[in-house]
Formats: structure tokens, C-alpha cells, sequence
């Protein structure tokens, strides 16, 4: 329902999902922003706790913007390109912006004994609650991003417990976790998947879990998400199995129960996440009984979104501008 012009020479959906890895931006965050460390404990009496980076912006900030907390996908970290694009685009807009490295990942590595998963609300909120009551905050919203964008949409659609959540913004989230994970599958001969799957095997080494020898022998053999999940992501977290842990925590189910202004981001050519479940929603029955609104583009790619002519991903523009009208 929008136009996205991709920029030469990352023409298609593979392109565009790889360009940051091909082509990798820094993104400097000192030169437009103070950093502030914070360290939020969870809530759930595990003891683990998220390390956050507050960046107040030092230019231009505005006394009505909201903390914008940034959240990565599966793999990433507060250092992901997609991020730190993200973070300097609201910055440059005004916005004070939180980066977050989920359970097990990055600064939370050490604070935590418990992994991240594509359910884990009660975190966000956990970050959200303690943002709203930094000083001068005015409310919070949330920006998530692939498997952070699925934990958002689902943390927006159920009840927000009094923190002050103005709006939120989902990119390239996987609406149905059954469905993307077997898309994954047959998709670029599996290349996608493997790389997740090295990537999980990596957080969950050097997190905090709790590993049996046995677990830690049948991780190394593990080779598709839906095999890590059930034999970690379910077991770890009181579900049977990963399609008990699928049916439970896909977004798409929440999208109905949403009442803070939120905008869901995807491209129909994404690699990685089927346009299935984006195109079996009823978005004019959504949109006409919820403040949820889509920005879906023929192309863009897996949080690709390198647009003509400009630095940033398309994605950041489009979402400052649905955070201003919100």
C-alpha cells in the first residue's frame, strides 16, 4: 500500500536484506546524543537484568517526544546496523532513544541465565516501566525489529499494566512463527535459516542458561530453528514443544487487541518472512476497528529498505513520521 523505490544496486529482496552486511554504515551516536547506561531488572524473580543505552539527543530535543525503545531480531544486538540507523534517525528527530541487547545477548549477556525468545513481553515492559520514569521522560513508544518486531506487536496487543506506551512501530516482523520458520526452510537453500541457527547456537554459548552435557552435545547437531526450539526455546520456558511455543507467541493473534497507535512495516519480496500472513490479514476490518496501520511495499527486502537517494533506511523516515503524527 506504499511506494518504496530500492536503490542500485540492491534491486531485489536478497539484495536488500544483505546489503548491511555487504556494504556496512557505522552510524556515529556520540556525535548526536549523551549516553546513559542503565541496567533494568526482570520481573519475572529469575534475577537477570537488561542492559539499556539511553541517548538523550543534544540537538533539537523536544520536550513532547516520547523515549523511543529500539528492539533487535533474532541474532542482533543493540550494534545491529538496522539499530543504530534507527537510533540516529529519531535522534536527529528528537527523540530520546533506548537500545536494549535482549536476555543472553551482548551488555545482558552477563546479567542473565535465561534467553531471549520471540514471547518475552514481560521484558519489554520491565525496559518500558523503567524508561517512563527516567526524568523528563514524556511517556515511552517502542520500535521493534524481525523477531523484536513480532515480541512488540504481541506486547502491544496485550494489557500495558499503566506505562505510558504512545505508539509503536513493527519492521519485517514474522506475523506467524510457524509459518516463517518453514518459509525459512525452503528458502535460498536453507542459507537464511543456517546462518539464525549459528547465530542462536553462538548467544546461547555464551549466555548464562542452564545446559545439561546432553543439551549441550545436541545443540552443536541441532541444524533448523523449529529443532533449537524444541529442544531449548519450549523445554526452557514451560511450553511442550516449539509448535506450542509458535502457537502462543505469533503476533498476528495480538494485532486485534492493539489501542495505541501502532504502524506494522513489511516488503511482499522479504526472504525471510513469508507475505502469507501479512496478506491473509483483514487490514481494512483492523484498520477501521483499531489504531494499527500497515506501510507494506512491493520490495525492500528483510529490514532492508535502502531506498534512492538516501543514508538511512526507508523505514526510519516513514516511522519518524508515523511517531510525529502520533
Amino acid at each position: 500500500n506504499e511506494r518504496f523505490a530500492p536503490a542500485p544496486p540492491w534491486l531485489t529482496g536478497n539484495l536488500q536484506t544483505v546489503a548491511d552486511r555487504v556494504h556496512p554504515q557505522t552510524h556515529d551516536l556520540a556525535a548526536v546524543s549523551d549516553e546513559q547506561r542503565l541496567l533494568v531488572p526482570m520481573e519475572d524473580n529469575s534475577g537477570d537484568a537488561l542492559a539499556v543505552r539511553l541517548h538523550r539527543p543534544l540537538i533539537g530535543p523536544r520536550s513532547d517526544r516520547p523515549v523511543v525503545l529500539v528492539v533487535h531480531g533474532l541474532g542482533g544486538s543493540i550494534d545491529s546496523t538496522y539499530v543504530r540507523a534507527s537510533t540516529l534517525g529519531l535522534l536527529r528527530a528528537g527523540y530520546p532513544v533506548a537500545r536494549v541487547d535482549l536476555r543472553g545477548v551482548g551488555d545482558s549477556s552477563e546479567h542473565c541465565r535465561m534467553l531471549y525468545h520471540g514471547g518475552r513481553s514481560g521484558d519489554l515492559r520491565s525496559v518500558l516501566r523503567a524508561l517512563a520514569a527516567e526524568p523528563g521522560a514524556d511517556g515511552v513508544a517502542i520500535m521493534g525489529f524481525s523477531l523484536g518486531g513480532n515480541v512488540t506487536l504481541k506486547l502491544l496487543g496485550e494489557p500495558l499494566a499503566g506505562i505510558p506506551v504512545r505508539a509503536g512501530v513493527s519492521v519485517s516482523a514474522p506475523l506467524d512463527l510457524s509459518v516463517g520458520n518453514e518459509h525459512l526452510q525452503r528458502r535460498m537453500f536453507g542459507l537464511y535459516e543456517k546462518f539464525l541457527v549459528s547465530k542462536l547456537k553462538s548467544d546461547t554459548a555464551h549466555s548464562g542458561l542452564a545446559l545439561t552435557d546432553q543439551e549441550r552435545a545436541a545443540i552443536a547437531k541441532v541444524s533448523t530453528l523449529t529443532e533449537f526450539d524444541d529442544l531449548i526455546t519450549a523445554k526452557h520456558n514451560g511450553w511442550r514443544d516449539a509448535a506450542e511455543y509458535y502457537a502462543v507467541n505469533s503476533s498476528v493473534q495480538f494485532l486485534p487487541h492493539i489501542t495505541v497507535p501502532t504502524l506494522v512495516v513489511h516488503a511482499l519480496d522479504d526472504p525471510m518472512i513469508p507475505a502469507g500472513p501479512y496478506q491473509a490479514v483483514d487490514w481494512g476490518q483492523l484498520e477501521s476497528s483499531t489504531p494499527v496501520r500497515r506501510a507494506i511495499t512491493r520490495t525492500g527486502g528483510h529490514v532492508g529498505f535502502h531506498e534512492r537517494g538516501a543514508i538511512l533506511p526507508w523505514y526510519v523516515a516513514r516511522a519518524v513520521r508515523f511517531l510525529d503524527a502520533a
